[in-house]
């Protein structure tokens, strides 16, 4: 699971846009501007990494910093005022995939390598297993639309969470949950199909 944000991150988003759409991170450069024309999911992410970018350019020198915060504050507004989608304070490591957007809110929550997330999800702090606290997701996790992950919890590596899951509750590697509340309906559930998955298909 990444810490911090890791310089090079938005290739590994790119490519993992290019595989998800198109099978292969080399299509052509005709499909390349149409997806970046028309997709509203590689629009937010890109505005997440490049808010990065200025907070460590800040970090250097906060003059030099000052036009690339003021340029992402803008580009944040507009994400979350057309978008409804509000991931500024969240640490996701490479291979972040947004597939719709619309009403995705993830807070100051560590997330791996490899995600994916779709519309209508909430991540975020809530009371759970007797404290309050934000989730920690791991590598390799894909959460389906209308789900909401919240409290002090541990989601392991390559877990699924189903759509219109509630989960509030710790889960270990490699498991498929479901429900209001999110329970393990299966182990072992291999989830690099949905990971890598061509959408409308």
């Amino acid at each position: 699971m990444a810490k911090t944000e890791r310089r090079g991150a938005f290739r590994a988003d790119i490519d993992k846009f290019y595989r998800v759409q198109f099978g292969n991170t080399s299509p052509s450069i005709v499909r390349k501007c149409r997806l970046w024309l028309k997709h509203f999911g590689l629009h937010c992410v890109a505005v997440y990494r490049f808010g990065k970018m200025a907070g460590r350019i800040s970090q250097v020198s906060r003059l030099l910093g000052i036009p690339f915060v003021i340029v992402h504050v803008i580009l944040n507004y507009w994400m979350q005022f057309f978008h409804h989608v509000n991931i500024d304070d969240a640490t996701i490591g490479p291979g972040f995939f947004i597939g719709h957007v619309g009403t995705i809110y993830i807070g100051p929550v560590v997330i791996g390598e490899n995600f994916s997330v779709t519309h209508n999800v909430t991540i975020g702090v809530g009371h759970s297993e007797g404290k309050t606290g934000l989730p920690s997701i791991g590598d390799n996790v894909w959460i389906g639309t209308g789900s909401v992950v919240s409290g002090a919890i541990s989601v392991g590596n390559g877990v699924t969470i189903a759509n219109g899951t509630m989960l509030t509750r710790s889960v270990g590697d490699g498991c498929l949950v479901a429900g209001n509340p999110g329970r393990v309906v299966m182990n072992s559930f291999d989830n690099s199909e949905l990971l890598t998955k061509r959408e409308l298909e």
